[in-house]
């Protein structure tokens, strides 16, 4: 259009370079539409008609060529008017092809971090070779896949296409923390795909597709592609998210990140063995294995071991049934040392298939094996039979090194002893250099005002065992009194028996009592008690045990101490009070210690029938009560836990497992209480189980995260909460929710929904070469209309200003006027 026209029409002229319209066009922004333009056509012929006869009433004599040029003029003025009422524009329009938006989300959460392990050995052959995984380091194309992040598996499959996204495209790279930041555009164009990293700790997926479809808003979208493994726990749901999508016509196209299985992993989570182990003394070792991923599978443990750094031997292998996630499973093996030394045991977990990793599938641990020997240190306040043949016997006895002192002997007497001493311990550190402490109506006023604690320590802290032989001299006297101080008998509520003050017999009752002999009357606890055993035969042991030599004195006591484990009483029906009869024979734990009291003094009568009653008894009675101490003043139970690790609103599922025989009866009731997390204790009950007796179990809830310590102990430790006795102590962790961690699994329902409701399509990482070809739009053409009015254009106006001029010269020189 030449500048004449531009003028004619009112348009401004273009700028200099600018491109020239493809196309151009007239419309009139008023024009009615419909019956308003019949109508409006009607409206036109009428004025036509109406200007024609008003033309004719005027002079006769004009000519019809006259008359026709006035009412042409008359038209051409209304035309004029009319065509300024209806607004006319001229629209030139340019077409231009512009670049699509295409945004990537790719999710960084910590799930992504984990590796898949493929188990379709084919199919993992053939996603390693369409991501170009090659093997190396001796490891296969297949391993290092299954070793690989999900992110890192991303990156190379996306990696590899971008450059054909970006064709006619305009790439978005977003994580899922800028996808949900608004005004973050210009930073997903310059964001390279390396840059994304795994570290926030949930998936906020609906809010990213929220942030991605409002910035895309008004723009040319060729769609939304987004790599993820489905898990979306936090913000908005992102299936009702999508309606914008599906609105909007924008299809979604998903890359599965992992595989259907999950995370899959084995871990040997501990190895436990005793540190400290008798030479030809039965030993549990136990291997605590975690899993994940691997409900209902199984796996098989190996469990070897070597001597003094010789070569390896196979001690045993067990199949395993692999639980829930981060439950602990747990396998025994029964061995038996014969060789003193140090021991090293390796378990292994295997046959479990493709797993993260193999690193963690091993454990070891020590184990040093001694010559049972156990320190005996025995304290007697006089020379008694009971002490002078039990001083001999412990002598003769190759498992025992034992030290004697007897109280109130002559200056220069020689202590017995295969270790003779000078004096007896003065503190803590002395006294625990042995194993088991024996007293025999000792003098404890005479010991030391320091042996009251000291005693307690040795027992409640230390693990020592401890045998006390009532007498007929000192022990009235250290039970009647309250005073721990004056005389030391504030100690005894570590033995298992109570003695009310002021219980005491006359001497006539003494003597009255002591003309006939007792039996002992075992309990169905004694008699089931190896120190009882003196014959395997359970037939003749009965008729040995009935065999037994009567005895005369005895010490008379209240009743057993709540917790303890009455193993013999009086067998003189008369020798009873409101409890029952007499008790004799107990034992009990405290803290990892234990105590015995034994109620008389003439075990040395049971020699009559031979040395191996009397000599037998006390070897088992010894080793049992030095034992602890011995093996490193262990608790005789282990306490253990279902998992490794607890999140918020779990259950805790403690157990407290029996490792030593006499310890089911003696420790038949637990005292537990759990503290930590700023709050205050919790008493926990165990319960044992019908099943298994050697196992109890509790269950509590995780209602709070932080530290936590479980404290268990046997019932007679009634002073848990003071610390006088050393408890068992578990400590834990209880963390947080981590969705991304306890959830990792691939969602592929999540990912095919979003797919499907706009229309787009779910990729394997080994399709993404094709996700190219499944997105159609790449360049957008787009019309760019420029408009400019023409109602006040010069030349409608110059039309109107020319005809009314027509008109009124004509009218004058017609003389019409």
């Amino acid at each position: 259009m030449n500048r004449f026209w531009q003028y004619l029409l009112g348009i401004e002229p273009p700028s200099p370079g600018a491109t020239p319209p493809d196309d151009a066009r007239l419309e009139f922004a008023s024009l009615p539409q419909g019956a308003s333009a019949v109508w409006l056509a009607l409206a036109a012929v009428a004025v036509a008609w109406l200007v024609w006869r008003l033309t004719n009433w005027g002079r006769k004599d004009l000519t019809a060529s006259r008359r026709a040029a006035l009412a042409a003029i008359r038209l051409l003025v209304l035309g004029a008017l009319a065509t300024m009422l209806l607004e006319p524009v001229l629209v030139f329009v340019r077409r231009e092809e512009s670049p699509s938006r295409l945004a990537v989300i790719v999710d960084d959460s910590e799930s992504m971090r984990f590796s898949d392990p493929y188990t379709d050995a084919a199919r993992a052959a053939e996603i390693a070779g369409k991501l170009g995984v090659e093997a190396r380091d001796g490891k296969t194309a297949v391993d290092l896949l299954r070793e690989t992040p999900r992110l890192a598996l991303v990156q190379k499959a996306l990696g590899a296409n971008l450059e054909s996204l970006a064709k006619g495209r305009d790439l978005l790279i977003h994580d899922l923390e800028s996808a949900a930041r608004p005004g973050a555009g210009e930073a997903a164009r310059s964001r390279k795909l390396d840059d994304v990293e795994p570290k926030r700790a949930v998936s906020p997926v609906g809010d990213a597709l929220r942030g991605v479809l409002s910035s895309l808003r008004g723009q040319p979208v060729a769609g939304v592609v987004i790599a993820t493994d489905g898990r979306s726990n936090a913000g908005e749901d992102p299936t009702r998210v999508v309606e914008d999508a599906v609105r909007r016509r924008i299809p979604i196209y998903a890359i599965a990140a992992g595989g259907d299985e999950g995370p899959r992993n084995v871990r040997l989570a501990e190895l436990q063995v005793d540190p400290v182990v008798f030479a030809r003394d039965p030993t549990t070792v136990a291997v605590v294995v975690d899993s994940r991923g691997l409900r209902d599978a199984e796996a098989n443990v190996v469990l070897e071991r070597r001597i003094n750094d010789g070569a390896w031997e196979p001690v045993g292998a067990q199949r395993v049934a692999l639980g829930e996630d981060g439950s602990l499973a747990r396998v025994s093996f029964r061995v038996t040392p014969a060789v003193i030394g140090d021991y090293e045991y390796r378990a292994k977990v295997e046959d479990v298939g493709p797993e993260l990793t193999e690193d963690d599938n091993e454990a070891t641990a020590t184990a040093r094996v001694v010559r049972r020997r156990i320190r005996v240190l025995m304290v007697a306040g006089g020379p008694s039979p009971e002490m002078q043949f039990l001083r001999n016997a412990l002598m003769r006895d190759q498992q025992v090194e034992f030290s004697g002192w007897l109280q109130h002997a002559d200056p220069g007497f020689r202590q017995p002893g295969d270790r003779p001493i000078t004096r007896l311990p003065g503190n803590d550190e002395e006294l625990a250099g042995y194993d088991a402490l024996l007293l025999i109506d000792p003098d404890v006023q005479a010991m030391g005002p320091q042996w009251p604690e000291m005693i307690q320590n040795f027992v409640g802290r230390d693990g020592g065992g401890l045998i006390f032989v009532a007498g007929e001299l000192y022990s009235q006297q250290l039970f009647e009194t309250g005073d721990a101080g004056a005389s030391g008998g504030g100690w005894t509520k570590i033995l298992p028996v109570v003695r009310d003050p002021g219980l005491f017999r006359t001497d006539a009752e003494a003597r009255l009592s002591s003309q006939y002999t007792y039996t002992l009357d075992l309990t169905p606890e004694g008699r089931g008690d190896p120190i009882f055993e003196f014959n395997p035969d359970p037939i003749r042991n009965r008729a040995m045990l009935a065999s037994l030599p009567g005895m005369y004195w005895s010490f008379p006591v209240t009743r057993a101490r709540p917790g303890a484990v009455v193993l013999a009483r009086h067998g003189d029906p008369r020798m009873a009070n409101q409890h029952g009869r007499h008790v004799l024979l107990a034992s009990q734990l405290y803290g990892p210690g234990r105590t015995v009291f034994i109620g008389f003094d003439s075990t040395y009568r049971w020699r009559y029938l031979g040395e191996d009653f009397f000599d037998g008894f006390w070897a088992r009675l010894v080793d049992r009560v030095g034992r602890n101490k011995a093996l490193g003043g262990r608790f005789p139970f282990l306490v253990g836990l279902d998992k490794g690790a607890y999140r918020v609103g779990d259950r805790v599922r403690a157990s407290v497992r029996y490792n030593d025989p006499a310890a089911l009866a003696e420790a038949a009731e637990l005292i537990a209480e759990l503290e930590g997390a700023g709050q205050p204790a919790e008493p926990i009950r165990f319960e044992k189980s019908p099943d298994d007796p050697a196992l109890a179990t509790a269950e509590f809830p995780a209602t709070k995260a932080g530290a936590y310590s479980l404290r268990v102990a046997p019932a007679s430790a009634t002073d848990l909460v003071d610390g006088a006795a050393r408890v068992s102590t578990t400590a834990f962790r209880v963390e947080p929710p981590r969705r991304e961690i306890d959830e990792p699994a691939l969602n592929r329902p999540l990912l095919a929904d979003l797919a499907r409701l706009t229309g787009g399509r779910v990729f394997e990482l080994s399709d993404v070469d094709r996700l190219d070809a499944a997105i159609p739009t790449r360049e957008v053409s787009r019309s760019i209309e420029e408009r400019d009015e023409l109602w006040d254009a010069p030349l409608l106006y110059g039309l109107v200003v020319a005809g009314l001029t027509a008109e009124w010269i004509l009218r004058k020189r017609f003389r019409l006027v």
